[in-house]
């Protein structure tokens, strides 16, 4: 029904009056001929009021008059009346036309970049960044790679957590999320140096403090490694908890290098499965008012297994204005193929894969011994790979003496 009152709203349609004894009559005789009226209401006796198509307004007045009827046009609506009163205007129709142009020229620009986030110094640190990587106001927003600015602001700010960009109208909103890192202890504040994970004391070296542990000792994740309690009579300990006039507290300092492990496993099928193109593909046009969406195409979509990929995006009217949209879609048929690997490729990957989720495990620390393995799952279907880097890494992390 909404698709009907649509096509007649585009094609012209008449609110019309209808006089005489016989009105049901003509609409009876309209009905055999399929023309189609609607909104028909009764005014009076003799007077009826509906709305037709233009097209069908013709064929009706010829049937008006076999009836002893009389039409009378109330009001023109549509499309069409308007294209028709414009053709006589035709400098304010090209006026319009330019004009609107050029407003859809303007939006397709980015005119106004906002940052969002809760540190001043970050945000304007990163509008510079990204004026110098060449996202600025005046840039073309058709097109524009989001996830390209995504990766530069995630590797260059390594203190930003999460961060979005988002286009509406003729505004760029960048979102960031800085990373909550645990704050940092003064230097008056008591505090001792535990394990931030399991490990094997390599070296120790204590500036403040007393150490507990030796190199060679196995120490678990929380073990307190550099005591910032002192005991100054050079007496036994006290228990955890008592502290006396003889026990100095201080924020302790130095470095503990531990071996640690990393591991990963991953698995890599001996058979690869493959979505490739056909090379068949069929566009459509969809056409979005408001809710409603239109999709112009002939016929339905031919392929069991497709992917689809968005060609052209266009705003035609904003949302202001009822929020007119055109897309041109293109559906492009998949078939699944088949490769089988074998044992040697599927290793080769299945160590790429390692290589790649291991590759920047502590970059500034030393790696002492790297071990893979690979071997069979139960069912013969698939290469499992396992990594190990052992590697020499400061532990310790700061705790606050309660």
């Amino acid at each position: 029904m909404l698709l009907i009152k649509l096509w007649n709203y585009l094609t012209g349609y008449v609110i019309i009056k209808i006089v005489g004894e016989y009105g049901e009559r003509l609409l009876n005789h309209a009905a055999s001929k399929n023309l189609y009226l609607w909104d028909v209401k009764r005014e009076s006796r003799n007077e009826l009021t509906a709305k037709i198509n233009v097209r069908d307004f013709f064929k009706l007045a010829r049937l008006a008059k076999k009836t002893r009827c009389r039409i009378y046009v109330l009001q023109r609506v549509g499309l069409f009346f308007i294209i028709s009163k414009l053709k006589k205007r035709k400098a304010f129709l090209l006026g319009a036309l330019l004009f609107i142009m050029a407003i859809y020229l303007m939006s397709s620009f980015i005119w106004n970049i906002e940052i969002k986030c809760s540190d001043d110094d970050l945000s304007t640190s990163v509008m510079k960044s990204l004026r110098q990587w060449g996202l600025k106001e005046g840039i073309f927003k058709y097109g524009l790679d989001k996830e390209y600015y995504l990766d530069k602001l995630l590797t260059e700010y390594n203190n930003v957590a999460w961060a979005e960009l988002e286009i509406k109208g003729s505004k760029l909103t960048v979102e960031l999320v800085k990373k909550q890192l645990p704050p940092e202890l003064e230097e008056n504040t008591p505090c001792d140096i535990i394990a931030s994970k399991d490990g094997i004391i390599e070296e120790i070296i204590h500036f403040r403090g007393e150490a507990l542990v030796k190199p060679g000792q196995t120490v678990s994740r929380g073990d307190v490694l550099i005591t910032g309690k002192i005991i100054l009579d050079g007496g036994q300990p006290k228990k955890q908890g008592e502290e006396g006039s003889n026990t100095l507290l201080v924020h302790a300092r130095g470095i503990v290098k531990a071996r640690v492990w990393y591991q990963k496993v991953v698995k890599v099928p001996l058979v690869k499965t493959k979505r490739t193109p056909t090379g068949n593909s069929k566009k459509s046009v969809i056409v979005q008012f408001q809710d409603h969406i239109f999709n112009l195409q002939w016929g339905d979509i031919p392929y069991t297994l497709y992917d689809k990929k968005l060609l052209k995006k266009l705003d035609i009217l904003p949302k202001l204005a009822g929020g007119l949209k055109y897309n041109v879609v293109e559906y492009i048929e998949m078939e699944v193929t088949k490769e089988f690997l074998g044992i040697e490729e599927a290793s080769r990957e299945a160590e790429a894969e390692l290589l790649l989720q291991l590759g920047d495990v502590s970059k500034d620390d030393k790696v002492t011994q790297k071990k893979i393995e690979f071997m069979l799952d139960s069912d013969e279907k698939a290469v499992i790979g396992s990594m190990i880097i052992e590697v020499v890494e400061d532990i310790g992390q700061k705790r606050e003496i309660v």
